[in-house]
């Protein structure tokens, strides 16, 4: 008959650093989901004497501004329906935009 030996302490390092590891990287994708992209504040208004074209004034990081012009339906298509309600009934509308919406604009 053997006698039970006891765990090798090598297994038992493995182990802890495997746990380490596993915790760190858990807390760090959670930090990383929890951080929210850069955002930056874009004002929408209708182009005037136009049906369909809309002013954009994105503000940048440094302080400037932006403007750009763009169909509705594009708009649309970017933000969702929601942005373009709000031009439809109030004339404007105040959207968070992210650096990868930005990118789809340009």
């Amino acid at each position: 008959m053997t006698v039970p030996q006891p765990p090798s302490a090598r297994a038992q390092t493995t182990a802890s650093k495997a746990k380490s590891l596993t915790r760190s990287l858990s807390t760090a994708a959670h930090s990383a989901a929890a951080t929210p992209q850069a955002l930056h504040d874009m004002l929408c208004s209708w182009v005037p004497g136009t049906t369909n074209i809309v002013r954009l004034r994105i503000s940048a990081e440094r302080g400037g501004e932006r403007i750009l012009e763009v169909t509705s339906t594009h708009l649309g298509r970017i933000f969702g329906k929601e942005a373009v309600h709000d031009l439809y009934l109030k004339g404007r509308a105040r959207v968070k935009v992210t650096a990868q919406q930005l990118e789809l604009l340009i």
